[in-house]
């Protein structure tokens, strides 16, 4: 009896252990655990930031050679959002790694994230990473993130606290983040834009808008009309004249 209860025991520890590594989602372009699983239509799923760099290269899935939407990466099909468990976790007491973005800073990815943390953490001065499709140089020292193919292309990331303000995670923006997106189509007096009217430049001729900035009486009119035709009738006399004097040479 407690020969077979042991047996139905290790079956059901090798079935629970079958089962975890079935849920465990793998990438074939990194080959490694997704980070941020990003489904394409046709079915296959990668790391959000792998099917990024498909998107931005061949624009077909890895796998079937499907296209991929052209709107995929503004509007991801994400299996696992970003969970605040992972934005406000960091190392040594809450610090996390970011880069420079537009108008902010994103929060790299988990993974990358850690191997971040590692190079830091053994003093090495350089480290590379390949996001995106992309091979980058990380420099340690002057804190810049370069693109291997591309020096030109850098941004500059930082060591800071995991709760400072931020657009989201490796491109993905969170809930939180929302509250900072919505205040960037504001001015400076709290209004938005639509109803922001522009101001005319002062050499710019501009249209009335009143009957107060029209001409102050039609005489103003008359007499400029009057300089016109009288501007007009010299101007066919004197080509009389002129066409006289040659009719008489």
């Amino acid at each position: 009896m407690a020969e077979a209860a042991s047996k139905d025991q290790c079956t059901e520890s090798e079935t629970k252990e079958s089962s975890e590594k079935s849920d465990i989602l793998e990438c074939a372009v990194c080959l490694q655990t997704c980070v941020h699983p990003a489904q394409l239509p046709c079915g296959h799923i990668f790391c959000f930031l792998c099917v990024k760099g498909i998107a931005n290269q061949s624009k077909k899935c890895a796998m079937c050679r499907q296209e991929i939407p052209r709107d995929f990466i503004e509007q991801p099909n994400l299996l696992e959002k970003p969970q605040q468990t992972e934005v406000a976790e960091g190392f040594d007491g809450g610090y996390q790694w970011f880069y420079e973005g537009r108008n902010g800073w994103w929060q790299y990815d988990e993974r990358t994230s850690r191997e971040l943390e590692s190079s830091y953490k053994k003093g090495e001065r350089t480290c590379e990473f390949l996001i995106a499709g992309f091979l980058y140089i990380v420099d340690l020292e002057n804190m810049l993130q370069l693109r291997r193919n591309d020096p030109s292309r850098r941004r500059k990331i930082k060591r800071d606290f995991a709760t400072i303000p931020k657009k989201g995670i490796a491109g993905l923006r969170t809930d939180e983040s929302t509250i900072d997106t919505s205040t960037e189509s504001r001015n400076v007096e709290g209004r938005t834009e639509d109803n922001v009217v522009p101001i005319t430049p002062s050499n710019t001729p501009q249209s009335p808008t009143s009957g107060r900035e029209s001409p102050r009486d039609e005489q103003d009119i008359q007499a400029t009309m009057e300089r016109i035709s009288s501007l007009q009738l010299n101007s066919a006399i004197n080509e009389i004249d002129n066409s006289v004097e040659s009719d008489q040479e």
